[in-house]
């Protein structure tokens, strides 16, 4: 990484690295989130329609036939398991990546209060900001301010 030269200590380093580590895997469980959103909404608009076209409509009124012709066809419960099983998953990533997002801002807002401590001569300061637009630039890292 181009922006790792000597003016920059250990420590420093470690935290830069860590968050750019947290922001990613963030980034791929929000990722993981979307598309189980999609292939689960999907899933139950075609299972609605199907249900609405094959079962409801040809049964039209006769609220016992319609129960009777779903529940006679042992697939039906089948694919309700697996699409409430992936409404679950869609709950049990996005409690995972609202976590890794918490961790990921915790951890930029540290290195943005301790940038006196980490950029403690004159020069490490002034060329903190080349660090700065690079993590902006690469990685959408803001390291200005803490506010979002």
């Amino acid at each position: 990484m181009d922006w790792l030269h000597e003016n920059i200590d250990e420590v420093t380093k470690q935290m830069v690295l860590a968050v750019i580590e947290k922001k990613q895997k963030f980034e791929r469980l929000k990722t993981r989130v979307t598309a189980l959103q999609i292939i689960t909404f999907i899933g139950f608009c075609s299972f609605f329609i199907y249900v609405a076209l094959f079962i409801v409509y040809p049964n039209y009124l006769i609220i016992s036939s319609i129960i009777d012709d779903f529940l006679n066809r042992p697939e039906h419960l089948y694919i309700l398991l697996v699409l409430f099983s992936m409404y679950w998953c869609i709950l049990f990533y996005q409690k995972k990546c609202d976590k890794a997002e918490e961790e990921f801002d915790a951890l930029r807002c540290e290195i943005i209060q301790k940038s006196n401590d980490l950029w403690k001569e004159e020069k490490e300061w002034k060329e903190r900001y080349k660090l700065f637009e690079w993590m902006k630039q690469q990685y959408d890292i803001n390291l200005y301010y803490e506010n979002k």
